[in-house]
């Protein structure tokens, strides 16, 4: 052996000695650690370096070998379809015990199997497209090797199966005892493999994608759910990307006079036109139909309205449960469980679900129809209730007993009170139903705490009233309080108070939240020091006790004034932190909350429209959900058409960063860009 060959099989881990001793049996049945099911002798490597010589990189010529002794292996089996190469790979390899133990290194193996069936499917192992129709036939359900790629979360197997043989993305098992038939995507949705569900799902046709999630009506006489629940895989934080994906596929990009595509040609004269008619559409549709079932529907999939056994218009479906929250209902809600568990992916992903154009264009459709309109009523009759409240407390607190109704004056107090008591009663009624409805994300809302305090504070009074309590007056201006505070619930009624409510929400929620934690320290601390420090002088009388050093502090922040008025009658170490205290607080800690409000002032706007489009769905949920008026079932809509011009208007109206002055073209050209991105990852040239 030549020294540059025993450098080379040192390098490997095989070191051959002078006498060329027959390598030591390795036992097959324990693979090595890379997956292999033989041993990289002394030809193996000079085989390696003799591809190696011919251009190829080192890595390429291993994969070569390996796949020489694999094809050579299975022909001296008797080609077995057992042992076919490929099978092996994907069925025994990542079921072995090193890979099942650790997982960890299933990365690594998918990269080398990738390789390998590369090479395979360009070679004579793969003659007359034999892996096309290639099933496992000692499994019971007959998987396809896209099945096992799947179900194993092989991104790159997936990919490379799929762009060599599209035909596999329709390949069902078999009926297995009770177990129904199930696509490769089936299997990736079965088993959490996110990445590759959502490549699966945007490969292939929306009409299969959508049979997915939408229930099975058999022409009326014994409907079932879907297959798989919107809903569940929207409120699962590890399938996020194929939450995209199935929206993707809720947008059917429209080109006209195109031939229709179908699975199987009759003859290639047939599959050259029409596939060469579709490889030259633009990248820009002229317009676009966008699918709103799935997302309206209820947990089975089942929608609010079908068509009519005529076909002439829709009708109410039976089976459909109105009381389910809809998909679009948990996009929002996912929004908010994302930012409070703190996923910085989720939340991101979650953010794409909600500015994704079909959930956009639904809430629009929504509000238009029906949402505005309630809201704009909910609100007006919140304005009247809290104009009644106002009226019988104010016109109380200016009598000697409250409890008494002599004049006409009191006779308008007690119809206000009347009323008043009749709207919280109608009030505490809807929280309770919501409460029910929602469950446990009913208490994630902070506007809750607003609500049950100023509902409940006005039934307090009542009793502290009649037992002539001066203690009403307390619990009366802490009523007055939240009930008005309440007012903001209705923020998004228009486009400006409810950005502005959300930008103002965010600095409070992150700044002032921030920095009153700091200056409690300081303030506690402070006070401490100076209460103590003030026992050495006898003179001091500004200060009666440390209740009164406390509320100075305080005044100090707020009023921005001094703790005292005249130092003359304070020791040293008192003056000095009266100094110290105010210069931390007004100079140090104002001037860096001014900052940090200026600067979350510019992130929050940002994302204050995505804050307003969560409330306009909280607030449209709400409404459907709401027992009589069956909002969700009167106003549903299947569908529209949305031409590049609609949608330029209604996705770019809450965009701060464009210009007011932006020409139509412009718009069109940003709307354009936005789409082209989903219309990319869906084109139907390879479907």
């Amino acid at each position: 052996m030549s020294k540059e060959d025993q450098e080379l099989l040192e390098q490997n881990g095989e070191i051959v000695n002078n006498n060329h001793e027959p390598q030591p049996e390795v036992d097959v049945s324990h693979p090595r650690e890379d997956g292999f099911q033989h041993e990289y002798d002394e030809e193996f490597w000079r085989k390696v370096r003799c591809r190696q010589s011919q251009g190829l990189s080192w890595s390429k010529a291993m994969d070569l070998i390996s796949v020489e002794r694999l094809a050579q292996k299975y022909r001296d089996n008797g080609e077995l379809e057992s042992e076919d190469p490929a099978l092996v790979m994907l069925k025994q390899w990542p079921a072995s015990k090193q890979y099942k133990e650790n997982p960890d290194r299933l990365l690594g193996l998918e990269q080398k199997i990738n390789n390998l069936l590369e090479i395979m499917l360009e070679s004579e192992l793969n003659a007359n497209n034999k892996y096309q129709t290639f099933r496992d036939k000692k499994d019971k359900a007959r998987k396809t090797l896209l099945h096992y790629a799947s179900e194993l979360g092989f991104l790159q197997v997936t990919r490379t199966f799929v762009e060599k043989f599209p035909v596999l993305l329709t390949m069902q098992t078999e009926v297995v005892r009770k177990k129904r038939t199930m696509l490769p995507v089936e299997l990736a949705l079965v088993s959490g493999n996110d990445e590759v569900a959502a490549y699966l799902i945007r490969m292939m046709w929306h009409d299969r994608v959508q049979m997915l999630f939408v229930w099975r009506p058999f022409n009326m006489t014994n409907p079932q759910p879907s297959f798989f629940s919107f809903k569940s895989i929207i409120e699962n934080s590890k399938m996020q990307k194929t939450v995209l994906a199935v929206l993707d596929q809720m947008m059917l990009p429209h080109w006209p006079h195109l031939p229709k595509r179908k699975d199987s040609y009759e003859n290639e004269k047939e599959k050259e036109v029409v596939e060469g008619a579709w490889r030259t559409i633009t990248d820009d549709p002229l317009d676009y139909h966008f699918y709103y079932h799935i997302l309206d529907g209820d947990e089975g999939g089942r929608p609010p309205k079908v068509l009519m056994l005529e076909g002439h218009g829709q009708t109410d479906n039976k089976y459909f449960n109105w009381r389910d929250k809809s998909c679009l209902h948990v996009i929002a809600k996912n929004r908010n469980k994302a930012r409070i568990e703190f996923f910085k992916k989720m939340i991101i992903l979650c953010l794409e679900a909600l500015q994704h154009p079909v959930v956009r264009m639904l809430i629009k459709t929504k509000w238009k129809s029906y949402g505005h309109f309630f809201l704009s009523l909910q609100a007006a009759l919140c304005v009247f209730f809290l104009l009644c409240l106002s009226y019988s407390l104010l016109s109380a607190s200016t009598t000697v007993d409250p409890t008494q109704y002599g004049g006409e004056a009191d006779s308008q107090r007690g119809v206000c009170e009347i009323f008043t008591l009749i709207m919280v009663v109608f009030y505490v009624c809807e929280e309770i139903n919501q409460m029910r409805l929602e469950g446990n994300s009913y208490f994630t809302e902070w506007m809750t705490l607003f609500d049950w305090s100023g509902l409940l504070l006005i039934l307090c009074i009542i009793p502290l009233r009649y037992t002539q309590s001066k203690a009403q007056w307390l619990v009366a201006s802490l009523a007055f309080l939240f009930n008005f505070l309440r007012i903001f619930k209705f923020s998004c009624l228009t486009r400006t108070t409810g950005l502005y409510t959300k930008t103002l929400a965010k600095i409070i929620l992150h700044d002032v939240t921030r920095s009153m934690a700091v200056f409690i320290v300081i303030f506690f601390s402070f006070c401490g020091a100076l209460s103590l420090s003030l026992c050495y002088s006898d003179e001091n009388q500004q200060f009666s006790d440390f209740g009164d050093v406390l509320l100075s502090g305080f005044r100090a922040l707020s009023e921005q004034r001094p703790i005292a008025d005249d130092y003359s009658n304070f020791n040293w170490l008192s003056i000095l932190l009266m100094m110290a205290y105010m210069g931390i607080v007004i100079v140090i800690l104002l001037n860096i909350l001014i900052a940090q409000m200026s600067t979350t002032y510019s992130k929050a706007r940002n994302v204050a429209r995505l804050e307003y489009d969560v409330d306009r769905i909280l607030q449209l949920t709400r409404m459907e959900r709401f027992p009589f008026l069956n909002l969700r079932v009167k106003y549903y809509k299947e569908g529209d058409w949305i031409s590049e011009m609609k949608l330029a208007q209604d996705l770019l109206e809450f965009n701060e960063d464009r210009n007011p002055w932006e020409s139509v073209e412009e718009k069109l050209t940003a709307i354009r860009d936005m789409m082209r991105k989903m219309v990319k990852q869906m084109r139907p040239g390879i479907r």
